[in-house]
């Protein structure tokens, strides 16, 4: 492990996310934040690739991890070993084998899942607006010449404010949806079994079944977590149900969808989809048959991007100062700002 020289006796806190990942959400103003409180362990890829945490974090009362990090040993977490704390600088931390001690109340947990919402808000509502105001239809038929007034007409979009919009799941993206649609005056609809009429009330929006979101509403985003209960919730009833013309966002999962059905009604061409996220990609270690992603190609009403909705530059850095803080705040006997209470953690998404 590499120390970063520091003749104070500062807490240490290890730095357990794979170089990659790091150079992302840990540039020199976050690293230099930690420093400022902390006696920083960042531990390198041959390390973290060893296996053995054991040694490694012996006397840290707190860890920071991410993207690749690899899975802590149940020992290294209170009362058996020294770490109290960990902080995530990405969303879900299933992968990171610390269920059973937060649930066991072994060790505190916090995540930037609500600095990563953000960005996936912005994108959704992004996703929204260049597909109501004919955005891609208009830029193609500028750099393919067709005249001007000719797009004009032909491309005449329509109002996001007109529009009623559906959200299904109310977690932190889609409460962030929420709050971004607000200024358009749209009508805003919720499917969420947790949310009920009064709460639907405070938040001015109208509560819906799943089956009627989708017929009613001529936009509907996806935001609920990967669950066992959510697994392919969405059902090729739900998607042939939906207004002619309509879109579905979908930046949460592809296996909320049933398998097969969202491609069979793109084929169809009724209606439309902004799809951030496939059953086969590359970041899930696989990758779709070339035949597929030429078909997905070809299909006009597709809004594709890689799964890149919750990813900005800017994003990387707030979910490093974000997971820095929350140490600082930890170390300090401080309220956390973004813990996972152990309630919830047979539900990490």
């Amino acid at each position: 492990m590499t120390q970063i020289p520091n003749p104070t006796s500062k807490p240490k806190v290890a730095v357990l996310i794979p170089q990659e990942k790091r150079a992302l959400v840990f540039p020199q103003q976050v690293e230099a934040a930690l420093q400022a409180f902390s006696d920083p362990h960042i531990a390198t890829d041959d390390e973290l690739a060893n296996g053995d945490l054991s040694e490694m974090l012996r006397d840290v009362p707190a860890v920071i991890t991410g993207w690749l990090s690899p899975e802590i040993p149940r020992s290294a977490f209170a009362p058996q070993g020294s770490i109290g704390f960990l902080s995530h600088t990405a969303g879900s931390v299933r992968k990171l084998g610390v269920q059973d001690a937060l649930e066991a109340g072994e060790v505190r947990v916090s995540h930037a899942a609500s600095t990563i919402a953000y960005a996936v808000a912005e994108f959704t509502l992004t996703q929204m607006l260049a597909h109501v105001r004919r955005h891609r239809d208009t830029d193609a038929g500028f750099r393919n010449g067709t005249p001007w007034f000719d797009m004009r007409e032909n491309f005449l979009g329509q109002l996001l404010s007109a529009q009623e919009v559906g959200i299904v799941g109310l977690g932190y993206v889609g409460r962030l949806v929420l709050d971004l649609l607000r200024p358009f005056g749209c009508k805003i609809s919720v499917s969420d079994p947790f949310v009920d009429e009064e709460r639907a009330r405070s938040l001015g929006v109208t509560l819906r079944s799943l089956d009627d979101l989708f017929e009613t509403c001529s936009i509907v985003t996806l935001h609920a977590p990967k669950l066992p209960e959510t697994e392919r919730m969405i059902t090729r009833r739900h998607l042939d149900s939906m207004v002619p013309g309509g879109l579905l966002v979908n930046t949460a999962r592809a296996r909320l969808i049933e398998e097969g059905a969202m491609l069979d009604v793109l084929r169809q061409g009724r209606i439309f989809a902004a799809l951030d996220t496939f059953e086969k990609e590359p970041g899930l270690g696989t990758d779709m048959p070339p035949e597929m992603r030429e078909e997905l190609r070809q299909l006009p009403n597709l809004y594709a991007s890689p799964h890149c909705a919750g990813h900005t530059s800017d994003s990387y850095i707030r979910q490093g100062l974000t997971a820095v803080e929350e140490v600082r705040r930890y170390l300090a006997g401080e309220d956390l700002k973004q813990e996972i209470p152990s309630e919830r953690a047979a539900m990490l998404a």
